[in-house]
């Protein structure tokens, strides 16, 4: 922009105008006056300059949304890798952890878990824990319903049920909208729970409230949402924030924070 206004001074009279300063403080009203429109008059004609400078404004705003994530996540390292209440799969005591927010509702949730499902494989020194977030609660009450049941079958079975569980409703295929009560209770049977004993209104240890404190101070905006971090004791260098659909990014950043503190 400063190459822009530089000529436009210099035909509007302005003195002191050259490659090397930009200073306006001189202009009279008609001067101004003058400028935004011939300021605004390029733009239109060259929207390019706009769309950088939106482009610029995103990144900072993004780069600036990474470093508060991070903060925070550094911050609340227990509530995110040490939650009794909140389902893992892997060693209790492992080094490093990922730990996803999702909604069974949401579809690149969806698409995400069979390509976590081999990172557990690949990684069984790593603690996955999974943060039940239904955002879209408002709008799909199965999605609360979903949320609570999983956190229930951990409560009485533990981690292999919650994953299969977890891993099942996923595979249904069925999100944005179209998972329905039925086919929770049905997963929720076949991890070996009796539906019927189930009461969301009696659930103690749901943790979803916490989620979403979690979630909001985060800054997250949507789901999925992925952190790998260590354990305990984390350093502002050594925490990754997974934001959306990112199967290389996850993967290089567990590769990157196991190296890390090995």
């Amino acid at each position: 922009m400063k190459k822009i206004l530089i000529p436009i001074l210099i035909a509007l009279g302005v003195s002191g105008c050259d490659a090397g300063k930009l200073d306006i403080t001189d202009l009279n009203q008609d001067q101004k006056d003058q400028l935004g429109q011939i300021a605004s008059d390029y733009l239109i004609q060259h929207p390019e300059f706009l769309i950088k400078a939106s482009e610029k404004l995103n990144q900072q705003k993004k780069a600036e949304m990474a470093q508060h994530s991070t903060e925070t996540a550094k911050a609340m390292v227990k509530q995110l890798t040490q939650d009794e209440k909140t389902p893992f799969i892997g060693p209790k005591d492992a080094k490093v952890s990922v730990i996803e927010f999702f909604d069974y509702q949401c579809v690149f949730c969806a698409k995400i878990t069979p390509i976590v499902n081999q990172l557990i494989q690949d990684n069984s020194d790593v603690k996955f824990v999974f943060k039940e977030t239904p955002i879209f609660a408002q709008r799909w009450e199965s999605s609360l319903y979903a949320a609570k049941m999983g956190q229930w079958i951990f409560e009485q079975k533990g981690s292999e049920a919650y994953a299969s569980y977890h891993d099942n409703l996923f595979a249904t295929g069925k999100n944005e909208g179209k998972l329905t009560k039925e086919d929770i209770d049905k997963q929720a049977q076949s991890a070996g729970v009796q539906v019927a004993d189930f009461k969301m209104s009696e659930l103690k240890a749901d943790g979803i409230n916490e989620n979403f404190q979690l979630f909001s101070e985060l800054g997250f905006q949507g789901t999925p949402a992925l952190i790998v971090m260590p354990t305990s004791n984390p350093s502002i260098e050594n925490i990754k924030i997974i934001g959306g659909f990112d199967p290389e990014g996850l993967k290089a950043a567990i590769a990157a924070i196991k190296k890390n503190i090995s």
